[in-house]
């Protein structure tokens, strides 16, 4: 028999194709399964679709008088149906309005909630709860409350949920009310549908629609609406049954919204005050908790409705527990506060600068906003936490505290200090300074509210005084420290903010006359005070400013010592040497400012007062030696570029100036001008430079700069001071011109020439630029404007209604024959005068006219004249001092030092008769007037040098001469003859010498005095060359 061989390739073949046959059949019978699956599914889907029309249609057909039962079979076959999609949200509203309209009747048996006490009870109670959560489900779903639909299905839900939950609106519960067991039924029955809602997410709801509501600029939701949500936030206060978990659900939620309490209905408003306590004992509770949880912002309106609710508190008279609430709310406005970078790009409108964008809610609720955070300084509140303050009496010989000083802030907030009213006011104060450095941009409404609080100021001074037994350096030491214990330093730390603030807007007549708020030996006292404690801490703790919380608390001292100080120096109610604490050593401070000690500089930098004005001066010197020292020596290397020699035509003496000068560099000026003047001929005029040619340039410049018919100065009506001409914009390049004229004075000052003029304090205080400390200008208006002055004062006591004067925040200028109104604040031509805001409108007419009117002016000369002096060495000096630095001593001048520093030339000599004469005739016959006439004549300046005649560069010099120097420049021979015979008195003089007048050349500081035969000659002569101002010359 024959076999057949079976190829490899075959083999695989056959099982390939068994393979494919069996995985085809596998595929058929899947594909078999699926068709069935398929075929299920879509059936059931076509059943139900086709169920659901008919169950719609059944639900649209429902008649409006159907009973209570034919609803809840309907709509449990419509609630089988609807699984989702966007018409379950339809159906759902649509069932919610028909139990709505089901409660209208009049009849029992269409009662929607009458099927709470029938057989079918338990099917109504869970298609109850399917519709409560259907209906927070479309809510949350998006619905377009702007559009007049979406406000109506809100509606809708809102009504039934207080339908649901409050059993007393039912007329069912009227009509069984005797009945106690079915009554407890029911309430049971909305307890758990109330539960069902929370659970749904109820609070979530509220707080989505109360932001919608306020992200647009106009409020979303009708007034109807809101009642609706007021309605359901006292539900929700009502049904918490003062459970935990649901109050800080609504701290999280509701209240975390902008003003929510400020958008409900007055009513209800009223009765959330029995809801109050509860309210904030939860939010004490659960700070932490809140903090962690809430972004700033939330954090910021938990902060500000817990105020409100506070705020509704004190009004209904209820007795709040203070210490528990003002630690909540400290927490709260640290947790709130601003912690913005140097990086900040945000603009916050309560805060400040922002590292994060900020809500559309925040700024459309942003009037709402102001008005919580004005609550925090109303009445109400002052009276609820400074009560107990003014109704305190103080001895200054009792000491509360007993043998403790130092109290712990567990302690305070703890109630266990032993002085009840030191803890009490030392929280609040702590409080209180928070909130200012939280809203400082509201930081004067807050403070000004405070100190016109009667007594407020003097009854927290009291406090500070009566009881604080410790020195300056035990409290400066307690001050530095971050975490301080001493419950002090708060009270401090807020009066000294308050009564800064305050201490702006009294005028001279409130403080020398009436003496208000202090007398004028508290205001010594409170100075000295403070003065000691500043001091004691730059001396002794120089490294702990390096802390920024130490540093803050120094510089809120700090502004109102300045003021006290400044006040002083421009109408003394102390000594001269009050200013300097009786720990301080000059000397040692000056030997550390010399070595480069930090702490030294600190004082001369923070409380330059307390070195005495001359060794200021001699320190200035002193540096400015070292400097010009230095560059000599670098001249000397080849180090620095070569000395620049300027060509001045005297024709043209300014405007050569300027055009040289402005390509100059601030150091070439300084060290490495020269200046040749060029006559009217053309010519270069021949002279010795030993600076006295630049002293003249300098002078004339200033002199022609400053006068008032050049445009760029104004002077005073009172006292002729010098200030910058609003109108100085007549000159094309006027901003350039007072950076050169500031350059200019301070490169006299800069070279010890004294300058005779005066500035008014109001302009050349910006050169000190304090920014520690606020500045009142309406001091200083009466220099500028004595009526204008007058007026603003008729304002400021004006008790009728202001009204009636028809004034706004603007101010009408006439520039160039024309009318410029200018307004004070944005929209002011728009915001009247009223009795509450004349004291700010009075000071920002002051700040106009004397600040911001030459405010470009200004910076562009304090600019120059910084360029020249460095800002270190300026704030050294108080704003008398620096005047005196630039236009020299008022103080009498003592020519008896003038005599001892004088330099005699020409044959000149001590002993000589003319001498003799000229000096018993300026020491023992002169009037002051005529000796500031003399050195007028002599130096072109009537005040004398500060640091006396030995500092006067060049130095004062009285020359002999003849008649021959009169006409003819002498040679070296003819000079020689001329000082041999004025050494040996041999020149008498002829009888044309004797009619000529002294004359001077004021860049050299030098007087030619002539060689007279008679001392009444002399005396003559003299008087009339420096009354006359005859005999001026160049030599």
């Amino acid at each position: 028999m024959f076999t057949t061989k079976v190829s490899a390739d075959t083999k695989s073949a056959l099982l390939n194709k068994s393979r494919a046959d069996r995985e085809r059949r596998e595929l058929e019978k899947q594909q078999s399964a699926s068709a069935l699956i398929i075929q299920k599914h879509f059936r059931r889907y076509r059943s139900n679709r086709r169920l659901r029309i008919d169950f719609l249609a059944e639900l649209k057909d429902l008649s409006n008088t159907c009973s209570a039962a034919q609803m809840l079979a309907t709509f449990q076959k419509v609630l089988f149906v609807s699984r989702g999609g966007v018409e379950v949200g339809h159906v759902t509203c649509d069932m919610c309005g028909r139990v709505l309209d089901s409660m209208e009747t009049s009849s029992k048996d269409r009662w929607y909630v009458s099927l709470a006490i029938s057989k079918n009870c338990k099917s109504w109670l869970a298609q109850v709860s399917k519709l409560l959560l259907a209906s927070l489900k479309d809510l949350n779903s998006g619905i377009d409350i702007t559009s007049t639909k979406g406000r109506e299905v809100v509606s809708v839900y809102l009504r039934f949920y207080l339908l649901m939950c409050q059993p007393t609106s039912w007329k069912l519960y009227a009509a069984v009310k005797s009945n106690d067991l079915i009554v407890q039924l029911l309430d049971k029955f909305t307890a758990t549908f109330y539960l069902n809602l929370l659970s749904g997410g109820l609070l979530s709801t509220l707080q989505n629609l109360l932001l919608e509501n306020c992200s647009k600029l106009e409020p979303v939701l009708s007034p109807s609406l809101l009642a609706l949500l007021s309605d359901i936030i006292l539900l929700t206060f009502s049904r918490s049954n003062f459970d935990e978990h649901i109050w800080l659900a609504m701290w999280l939620s509701v209240f975390s919204t902008p003003s929510v309490i400020s958008r409900l209905k007055s009513s209800h408003v009223t009765k959330l005050t029995e809801y109050v306590l509860t309210a904030l004992t939860s939010l004490s509770a659960n700070t932490d908790k809140i903090i962690n949880t809430c972004t700033k912002e939330q954090i910021l309106f938990v902060l500000l409705n817990s105020v409100h609710l506070l705020y509704q508190a004190l009004k209904a008279g209820m007795v709040i527990k203070y210490p528990t609430i003002i630690s909540t709310l400290y927490t709260l406005l640290v947790a709130a506060g601003n912690t913005a970078s140097p990086k900040s790009a945000h603009w916050h409108p309560l805060l400040g600068m922002c590292d994060t964008a900020v809500s559309p809610q925040l700024t459309n609720s942003l009037q709402l906003l102001t008005i919580q955070i004005r609550f925090l300084h109303s009445q109400l509140f002052k009276k609820f936490f400074f009560q107990d303050l003014l109704e305190a009496e103080f001895s200054t010989s009792s000491k509360l505290l007993g043998s403790k000083s130092v109290v712990s802030w567990k302690q305070l907030f703890s109630g266990k200090c032993e002085s009840r009213l030191l803890q009490h006011v030392s929280v609040v104060c702590s409080l209180y300074n928070v909130l200012i450095r939280t809203f400082h941009l509201y930081k004067t409404d807050i403070l000004m509210a405070l100190c016109c609080f009667p007594d407020f100021l003097s009854s927290l001074w009291k406090l500070v005084y009566s009881e604080h037994s410790q020195s300056s350096r035990t409290l400066a030491r307690n001050m530095v420290s971050e975490e301080t214990t001493d419950p002090f330093v708060p009270v401090l730390l807020l009066f000294c903010s308050c009564f800064g603030q305050y201490f702006v807007v009294l005028s001279d007549k409130e403080i020398y006359e009436q003496e208000q708020p202090f007398s004028l030996k508290q205001l010594g006292i409170i100075g000295d005070f403070v003065n000691s404690m500043l001091f004691n801490i730059v001396w002794s703790h120089y490294d702990e400013l390096k802390n920024t919380t130490v540093l803050d608390r120094v510089t809120t001292c700090h502004g109102l010592l300045i003021l006290l100080h400044e006040r002083d120096e421009r109408k003394r109610y102390t000594t001269i040497k009050f200013w300097t604490p009786r720990d301080a050593s000059p000397a040692a401070i000056i030997s550390e400012l010399k070595a480069g000690k930090g702490r030294a500089h600190k004082i001369t930098d923070f409380i330059p007062w307390v070195l005495p004005n001359k060794k200021k001066l001699e320190y200035l010197q002193g540096l400015i030696k070292e400097e010009k020292a230095v560059r000599r020596s670098e001249d000397r290397r080849g180090v620095e570029c070569k000395t620049i020699l300027i060509k001045i035509h005297r024709r043209r003496l300014f405007e050569d100036g300027f055009q040289h000068m402005k390509s100059i560099a601030d150091d070439v000026l300084k060290h490495h001008v020269k200046i040749m003047f060029v006559n009217e001929l053309g010519l270069d005029e021949v002279g010795i430079d030993q600076d006295g040619v630049l002293k003249e340039f300098l002078e004339e410049t200033i002199r022609y700069a400053l006068n008032p018919t050049f445009g760029l100065f104004c002077v005073t009506e009172e006292n002729n001071w010098l200030y910058p001409s609003p109108l100085s914009k007549i000159h094309y390049e006027h901003l350039d011109l007072f950076r050169y004229i500031g350059r200019i004075i301070a490169k006299a000052v800069y070279e010890g020439i004294v300058i005779d003029i005066s500035f008014a304090p109001f302009f050349i205080r910006q050169l000190l630029h304090n920014k520690n400390a606020l500045f009142s200008y309406l001091d200083e208006l009466p220099s500028l404007d004595a009526e204008l002055h007058k007026n603003l004062m008729f304002i400021k006591e004006y008790q009728g209604d202001i009204q009636d004067l028809g004034l706004t925040f603007s101010v009408d200028d006439e520039e160039f024959g024309r009318v410029v109104t200018e307004e004070l604040m944005p929209g002011g031509s728009f915001t009247p005068v009223t009795s509450t805001n004349k004291i700010s409108y009075i000071h920002q007419i002051a700040h106009y006219k004397m600040y911001t009117q030459i405010h470009k002016q200004t910076r562009a000369f304090c600019a120059g004249f910084r360029s020249i002096i460095n800002d270190d060495w300026l704030r050294m000096f108080s704003l008398p001092e620096l005047q005196k630095l630039i236009s020299g001593d008022c103080s009498s001048i003592d020519l008896s030092d003038l005599k001892k520093n004088v330099r005699y030339l020409g044959g000149y000599h001590g002993n000589h008769r003319v001498i003799l004469w000229f000096w018993d005739i300026t020491l023992n016959e002169f009037t002051e007037e005529e000796k500031s006439a003399l050195l007028k004549f002599v130096t072109s300046c009537s005040r004398p040098p500060l640091m006396g005649f030995a500092s006067m560069s060049p130095p004062f010099s009285i020359r002999a001469v003849d008649e021959s120097e009169e006409t003819t420049e002498m040679t070296p021979g003819q000079a020689l003859r001329s000082s041999f015979k004025s050494f040996l008195g041999m020149q008498q003089g002829s009888s044309s010498g004797n009619c000529r007048l002294p004359t001077s050349s004021t860049c050299f500081n030098l007087l030619k005095l002539p060689v007279y035969r008679n001392k009444s000659t002399l005396r003559e002569k003299l008087r009339y060359a420096i009354n006359c101002g005859a005999g001026f010359e160049l030599s």
